[in-house]
């Protein structure tokens, strides 16, 4: 077990703080105890990392190797880092000199890293397993989907990988009688569980597990988006919270060097009189590798990890909205949240938005499934933009923002005040424990969750299409005329403002497929998105074109079957 010990300094900001140590790292021996999570898409349908930093920017990386070039070239900014089990354990402070405040001491870093190298690939993912049962208790308890076995082992064997029957060798009683399906595999949990993001990430690992254990002799470093190097870098003893580009950076400016004089000619001479190419390269390696300046908060909780990676992000380097609500939303248990809701949210990070997008644009039950930015990958604007999806949720469950492009109204707020408190499906706020109908509404798995899926079908089913060619399509909003930020609010707010008009009040969720469908949509067409509205070169999201469409649209529903608007009026800007 290699053990690294560095001299440190030990600091509270307050009496009541939490210590963080600096000291000075070769990048080189910062690599070998410090992993990056990054939080990243596995493959096709192999869901994601729990990580939360971003993955790596080559162009970013190039630009540090050359500005490390330059020994005279220095960054002041130190790395991020914390451990990731208890202080004790694999990372230790070793107090030599305490000052006479309480709040400054000076002593030695202690990090000692297991030997990953001497594992297999399955070994790996069991202590990855392992780990997040640690995080969350309760996945130990989780019987894991056979479908979702059976789907990797169909990929395994058509990947080649010799595996034995499934019906002989499966676990006893677990056998599926469903066929497992061709696209990708969503776990049915994720229906109901709040921390289904680590969930699903733990049924990928277990499933791979059991897989593997089955597949002789396997010894390849990769298997479906799981790599050894991937895997170890969440079993480092310590995490590194920010700083990740600076590391690779370094890492490759001192790399590089070893290709050039006179280093290169070194390295080949003590090869040739014997030496370990690869221990050759280590011993230089540490010679000339850049010390980091680190900063290393003493707490291993997994929220404070994110909550600290947030705050540098959203306060020092900005990151996409998308990817923040992404990160913060799917990365920590529950529990974990909890312990730093209140200070992400007075930090001003949209937290209850950024989890109910992150469900809405991964749950199966909903239309907007796979059809909502996260920031992990590119989708070349085809989706639904992070902001606009937190507007649509933020209007269902505050009902509030409803208000039509041309009428200042707040339709929303209206039946909120007016027929909320009469409608069944609030009903039982008080038996639930919930001071009133507003807040069992629009708790987390309130009404209202519930009634934006059931809206959203109904409004896919009648108005729109599944085909991407289709100018009425239905997740695409490059060529959509309704699946764009303008209609989706203007659907929305229109339909409250029927609900207000008609004196309506909810009081079951069965109601709305019948309410969207049959009274509120009527005698409308699809057809009325299915046109080619020649848009091109119009800029679309304007005051005068928004009041515009707003108006063709709520004056065309109330006219029930009359003549929907010309194409020509679409182009035409509202006063």
């Amino acid at each position: 077990m290699p053990i690294f010990n560095y001299p440190a300094i030990r600091v509270k900001q307050s009496p009541d703080g939490q210590y963080v140590v600096l000291f000075g790292a070769p990048a080189v021996e910062i690599d070998e105890w410090g992993g990056v999570p990054q939080k990243k898409q596995l493959g096709e349908g192999d869901g994601e990392t729990t990580g939360f930093q971003r993955e790596e920017n080559p162009k970013r990386l190039e630009s540090l190797r050359e500005f490390y070039s330059d020994s005279n070239n220095t960054v002041q900014n130190p790395l991020l880092v914390a451990p990731r089990t208890r202080p004790g354990e694999n990372v230790e402070f070793q107090v030599e000199k305490s000052s006479s405040d309480g709040q400054t001491d000076s002593g030695t870093i202690r990090i000692s890293v297991d030997d990953f190298a001497e594992h297999s690939l399955l070994k790996l993912l069991e202590f990855l397993k392992e780990s997040l049962e640690q995080r969350v208790p309760a996945l130990k308890e989780h019987p894991l989907p056979e479908a979702l076995v059976e789907n990797l082992k169909r990929k395994a064997g058509e990947a080649g990988h010799n595996l034995p029957d499934s019906e002989e060798d499966g676990p006893e009683g677990t056998e599926s009688s469903e066929e497992p399906s061709e696209g990708e595999y969503v776990p049915e949990s994720a229906l109901f569980s709040e921390e289904s993001h680590i969930l699903e990430f733990y049924e990928e690992i277990s499933a791979r597990i059991q897989v593997l254990k089955q597949i002789p002799n396997f010894a390849e470093d990769t298997f479906f988006g799981f790599s050894r190097e991937a895997v170890i870098s969440f079993l480092k003893p310590v995490i590194i919270v920010d700083g990740q580009h600076r590391l690779r950076g370094a890492l490759l400016q001192c790399k590089a060097a070893l290709e050039h004089e006179p280093l290169s000619s070194r390295a080949l001479n003590e090869i040739q009189a014997g030496g370990n190419p690869e221990d050759v390269e280590k011993t230089l390696l540490g010679e000339i590798s850049r010390r980091l300046p680190v900063s290393m908060l003493m707490n291993p909780d997994p929220g404070e990890h994110v909550f600290q990676f947030v705050i540098v992000n959203q306060k020092a380097t900005p990151i996409g909205r998308a990817l923040l609500g992404t990160i913060v939303a799917t990365t920590l248990s529950t529990e974990e949240l909890t312990r730093v809701s209140d200070r992400l949210s007075k930090a001003g990070i949209l937290l209850e938005e950024a989890r109910h997008v992150a469900f809405l644009s991964r749950d199966p039950s909903s239309p907007f499934c796979g059809f909502v930015e996260t920031g992990l990958r590119s989708t070349g604007n085809a989706t639904l933009p992070f902001t606009v999806m937190v507007a649509l949720v933020t209007l269902f469950r505050e009902l509030k923002g409803g208000k039509l492009w041309h009428d200042p109204n707040d339709y929303a707020d209206i039946w909120r005040r007016d027929f909320l408190p009469i409608s069944g499906i609030v009903s039982e706020w008080e038996n639930k424990g919930f001071k009133s109908p507003e807040d069992f509404w629009r708790s987390d798995t309130g009404p209202w969750r519930k009634v934006f899926i059931e809206f959203w079908k109904s409004v896919k089913e009648t108005l729109a299409s599944d085909d991407s060619d289709a100018h009425n399509c239905w997740g695409n909003t490059r060529n959509s005329n309704i699946f764009n930020k303008i209609y989706l609010h203007i659907l929305a707010s229109d339909f409250f403002q029927f609900l207000v008009d008609k004196e309506l009040a909810i009081n079951i969720i069965d109601d709305i497929k019948e309410l969207v469908t049959d009274e509120w949509l009527g005698e409308v067409k699809s057809s009325y998105f299915a046109r080619d509205w020649k848009m091109e070169g119009q800029k679309k999201d304007v005051p005068g074109i928004r009041k515009q469409w707003s108006t063709l649209w709520v004056n065309y529903r109330k006219s029930r079957g009359g003549k929907a608007p010309s194409v020509g009026e679409f182009k035409k800007a509202a006063s």
